[in-house]
């Protein structure tokens, strides 16, 4: 990548063009290892399964379906250019751990993974990123087919996510609970055109929350915040990035994030930059806390009013966090319950895997999944 293109990565983060320089003299040089790094992968143990890639496809889906499939399986790739996105994407001991080049495996029987555009083949599965399709258009599922649940944010898969667990209950008086950036250049511009009530862009949400309940919210300003003796004095706490910065640069790391969620009774599902759907709406679920979201739709299988909160517009949305304030605490359990169920039954790797390996038994199957921007672009190209 030249100079010219690595800018334009860098386009929501407002550096001047000294630091942009550096940032690309960091890039080159951790190019220039990892293209080492790679030279001396192999494969260390037979798995049940094999897996090609073949050239990978930078997709945001490949840290759950490792996460999910590694014990089980070996992922193969074909050496070229690509095979450093996928080290970027999994992180280093994931690499040599659970992946290898495919050339020294020709003659063993291997499941290939297609991405989109390439064509369909028995023995191979289909990753079909039209996700927005089947729920925008209510198209029936098929035999055939498989729905990939959505995933937290990719990242968490390569090490943390065995660290999460669910507390049995919440702290009651922490009722909402939201973390996430408002930046203005990038939240601001969100619009889904199918339905543009029901999904207000994040800053709109935000905005209005903090306008309607002010007197009931605990903003974490900094990491001393965490700590204070009056955060649980208010029954929402927001944690609120006005500005893009990497997720290790966020003032509540993975470990305080997933404290919070764990003990709050709810939490708000905001859209993202470009979709309605976010990440935050499926660690909230792993943890047990109940969403106020209008993505119930958008969920396979669709979240029901017994384990989460829906609104279609901002008034909507008002209604339910008074709703969330005042509901009382057999209720809330009740529902925690119900939402850990679902997590377990739906969106869990390990329910994913017992699909996959069924896919993979049966012939020219279909995994439709969501690849974020890409789905979106995809459903707009229709």
């Amino acid at each position: 990548m030249n100079l010219e293109k690595f800018k334009k990565t860098l386009t929501y983060k407002n550096y001047s063009n000294f630091k942009i320089f550096l940032r690309y003299i960091e890039y080159i040089l951790k190019n220039f290892f990892i293209n080492l790094i790679v030279k001396l992968n192999f494969v260390v143990r037979k798995p049940k399964y094999w897996i090609d890639l073949g050239s990978f496809k930078d997709n945001r889906y490949i840290n759950f379906i490792v996460y999910a499939l590694k014990d089980d399986f070996i992922f193969l790739y074909k050496n070229d250019e690509n095979t450093k996105k996928l080290f970027h994407r999994i992180g280093f001991l994931n690499f040599f751990k659970h992946t290898g080049p495919n050339t020294k495996f020709d003659n063993y029987k291997k499941t290939s993974f297609l991405g989109d555009n390439e064509t369909k083949n028995l023995n191979k599965v289909f990753f079909n990123t039209d996700y927005f399709k089947y729920f925008s258009k209510n198209y029936k599922i098929k035999k055939e087919q498989v729905i990939m649940p959505y995933y937290m944010y990719p990242r968490i898969y390569n090490s943390f996510y065995k660290k999460i667990y669910p507390k049995k209950k919440p702290n009651f008086n922490l009722r909402i609970f939201f973390s996430g950036s408002v930046y203005n250049e990038v939240y601001g511009n969100f619009h889904w055109k199918n339905e543009p009530k029901k999904f207000p862009n994040r800053i709109k949400v935000i905005n209005n929350i903090i306008k309607e309940f002010k007197n009931e919210i605990f903003f974490i300003n900094s990491k001393k915040d965490i700590r204070s003796n009056d955060i649980f004095k208010k029954k929402i706490v927001f944690c609120l990035h006005d500005k893009m910065v990497k997720k290790s640069s966020y003032i509540l790391n993975f470990k305080n994030n997933f404290n919070f969620y764990k003990s709050s009774c709810f939490h708000l599902s905001c859209p993202g930059a470009v979709m309605p759907l976010c990440h935050h709406l499926i660690e909230g679920i792993k943890v047990g806390s109940i969403p106020i979201t209008n993505c119930e739709k958008l969920m396979f299988p669709n979240l029901d009013l017994n384990m989460s909160l829906h609104y279609s517009n901002i008034e909507e949305l008002n209604d339910q966090i008074k709703k969330a304030l005042d509901m009382k605490e057999d209720e809330i359990i009740y529902m925690r319950e119900k939402v850990l169920d679902y997590y377990e039954q739906y969106l869990s790797p390990e329910n994913f895997k017992l699909k996959i390996i069924q896919a993979i038994n049966q012939k020219n199957n279909e995994i439709i999944c969501c690849d974020d921007h890409r789905s979106v672009e995809k459903m707009n190209n229709n």
